[in-house]
């Protein structure tokens, strides 16, 4: 019987944790309440850290929203007024000279025609756009457009350009421009001194930076490393997530429209700054809820434990005591336990005292069966050497070769019966027998009594330890002697070679074995034949038969071989049928 050590059950499988598992199933309704009722506050209370951290990013970029605001502002109110004087370009010039003037923040404004030649605008001079491709590309698809011109054809330094798009009816007329220094962008707008972010980036629908601004001189931009300025351009407004920057600092980047569809600002914020995790719950709040239903589950386990489980492992040691010593235990294990455990613990004492009475009893039953088995095998053993003694007997007598042959093959079966029966009650278990023990045995006598003096015969045998139950066994050894007595018999070899046997039993898998008796053949083989009566073959074929065996033989020019191919079979109560 398996001691405790080698029963390794699973965990799940014991009182104690079934037990825990259906309380748990008790309480889950309760802690998912609490962890739903927990997820829905931490959810609000990160919907108002984003709106806090858009407002803020909105504040912080006040002054970029009002400069852009204005010149979009001045160009809508500008091109109406310039449609009535544009086609005079004196007086056009003349008057937005004038309005540039007043307007410091301002260094270029004008009308740009769709032909791209500019005659009505602040410059002194008519500026030709038709070659610039961006402006081609604006034509195309005409819009409000906030660019960066790095190297503007009017004014000395880069400049943001802000194109209106004008229409004379339902006709696209051109645009008016308004340029103004990057440096008046990049103006301060209200920020709160405690909670500034890190960099605040403006940029347009394409993705092109207009102005950026850091907390401190020096400290480099953020910008989010896994997606591009024109990706969160197409995404929606006023969004907040969390990215690692270009330096590979986590933070957290919030973006609201400027100009809505048309500029942006992004601003990078440290990440302590906001408690932002996706909807996930703050752990201090969502482990309280998971922690009371753990300690529940935890009192519960206790509980059974001290109750029921420690009694219930007393009385396994108790059981697998006896099933392992046959011994009863003398003390109880279930005192001060429920009533239902100590009831438990009775009846398995009843029930040992029980089981080691009828084991004695047929313990004797077995001892007894077991002695007559060996006398009768012992008897049979001695009735058939007394035959073989009679016949042995009888060969001395005779005058015929041909009749001392017919006794001599009639007595080697006798042995071969004679051995398994002697085999059955030498051993220990009186059921089955080694049938590689048996054949060595049975065909050492055989060839010992049967090799003719100085025939010079090389015999080979290899058995495996293949057990059978009698009703195997007993056709196996009649095969095996008259196998043997055939090959004993026509067994020879060519002039200056020896004769041979081979043998071997095995079991090349569970349930097969394989009976391979081969002996050499000599020239005289042929004159043997014609003077065989065939008996031996039959013989053979009827004891495999009695095996269900399959027979299969080969016979060369020197050699002849019988392979008899058997399942290893239970025993059967019912005799065989010869």
């Amino acid at each position: 019987m398996p001691d405790r050590k080698d029963d390794q059950r699973p965990v799940s499988g014991r009182l104690r944790f079934r037990v825990a598992a259906l309380l748990a199933l008790a309480l889950l309704p309760i802690g998912i309440l609490g962890v739903v009722q927990t997820r829905s506050l931490a959810i609000e209370a990160q919907t108002s850290s984003e709106l806090s951290l858009l407002a803020l990013t909105e504040r912080a970029t006040f002054g970029e929203r009002q400069v852009l605001e204005r010149a979009v502002g001045t160009a809508e109110a500008l091109a109406p007024f310039l449609e009535l004087i544009r086609d005079d370009p004196e007086a056009c010039r003349s008057y937005l000279d004038d309005y540039v003037g007043l307007s410091p923040r301002y260094s270029f404004v004008g009308f740009v025609p769709v032909s791209g030649l500019v005659t009505c605008s602040s410059a002194d001079r008519t500026v030709d756009f038709s070659g610039d491709p961006l402006l081609q590309t604006r034509m195309n698809a005409p819009r409000l457009y906030i660019d960066l011109i790095e190297s503007p054809a009017v004014s000395v330094s880069s400049v943001i350009n802000v194109m209106f798009p004008t229409y004379e009816g339902t006709d696209f007329a051109g645009f008016m421009s308004i340029s103004f220094s990057t440096e008046t962008l990049a103006a301060r707008g209200d920020r709160v001194a405690d909670m500034r972010p890190d960099s605040v980036v403006t940029f347009n629908a394409e993705g092109v930076i207009l102005s950026t601004e850091s907390s401190a001189e020096g400290d480099p931009i953020s910008l989010p490393r896994s997606v591009t300025l024109e990706d969160l351009a197409t995404r929606r407004p006023d969004e907040t997530f969390i990215d690692l920057s270009q330096s590979g600092e986590e933070r957290i980047f919030a973006v609201v429209p400027v100009v809505p569809g048309v500029v942006y600002a992004l601003a990078g914020w440290p990440r302590e700054a906001f408690r932002l995790g996706g909807g996930m719950l703050p752990l201090p709040t969502a482990a309280f809820p998971l922690m009371m239903w753990v300690a529940s589950l935890f009192v519960a386990y206790i509980a059974v434990d001290r109750l029921v489980g420690r009694y219930v492992r007393g009385l396994s040691d108790q059981m697998r005591t006896f099933a392992r010593d046959r011994r009863i235990p003398k003390t109880a294990v279930s005192s001060g336990a429920a009533q239902e455990l100590q009831d438990l613990e009775t009846s398995f004492v009843q029930m040992a005292f029980a089981l080691l009475d009828d084991e004695a009893q047929m313990e004797d039953a077995l001892r007894e069966k077991n002695v007559l088995l060996k006398e009768v095998h012992h008897r049979v053993k001695n009735n058939l050497q007394m035959i073989s003694s009679i016949m042995n007997m009888n060969m001395r007598t005779a005058e015929h070769p041909e009749t001392r042959a017919v006794l001599r093959q009639l007595q080697d079966r006798i042995l071969g019966l004679s051995t398994v029966h002697r085999n059955l009650y030498m051993a220990e278990n009186l059921s089955r027998t080694n049938a590689g023990e048996l054949m060595k045995e049975l065909l050492n006598k055989v060839f010992a009594v049967g090799a003719a003096p100085g025939s010079n015969l090389h015999i080979e045998m290899d058995f495996d330890d293949v057990i059978l139950f009698p009703d195997q066994a007993v056709p196996l050894s009649m095969l095996a002697t008259e196998l043997g007595t055939n090959a004993l018999k026509h067994a020879g070899a060519a002039e200056g070679e020896s004769p041979w046997i081979r043998v071997s039993l095995k079991q090349p898998e569970p349930g097969k074995a394989v009976f391979v008796f081969r002996n050499s053949i000599g020239p005289e083989a042929m004159t043997k034949d014609a003077e065989s009566s065939g008996l031996g073959l039959r013989l053979v074929r009827a004891f495999a038969s009695q095996l269900s065996a399959v027979v299969e033989t080969t016979d060369t020019n020197n050699e002849y071989k019988v392979v008899t191919s058997f399942d290893l079979e239970d025993f059967d109560p019912e005799p065989r049928e010869g």
